[in-house]
């Protein structure tokens, strides 16, 4: 697996606490999505992006990888077991672009499969 195969699959599986070096410090990342607020905003810099995590519990299964120079689309499905109980899955593509070995910017599609229940 190349390495920035490697540091998309990192930064998709890996707890919250370990993606922080694995960003560039002014990435961006865009969001648009199916059901599942927020859509269409962008978010700047490493801080936002570790925020937008929260607290829930996040598992992600990558379907497949395509890579082109440092450019890395990935597919899968997440399912987001919410710290309220409630839980839903959303399939996803993403596009990272990498710089330097770091995620510089991310653009994430998604299409609610299980409702938030």
């Amino acid at each position: 697996m190349s390495a920035n195969k490697e540091l998309v699959t990192k930064i998709s599986t890996a707890d919250r606490s370990a993606i922080g070096p694995l960003l560039a410090d002014n990435i961006e990342w865009i969001e648009w999505a199916d059901g599942v607020p927020p859509t269409g905003a962008v978010m700047r810099g490493k801080a936002a992006y570790l925020r937008n995590y929260g607290e829930d519990e996040l598992r992600t299964e990558i379907t497949r990888l395509v890579e082109e120079d440092n450019v890395v689309v990935a597919e899968g499905i997440v399912r987001v077991a919410k710290k309220d109980g409630r839980s839903f899955v959303v399939r996803f593509c993403n596009i990272f672009e990498i710089e330097h070995g770091q995620l510089r910017r991310k653009s994430s599609f998604g299409a609610l499969l299980k409702p938030p229940a």
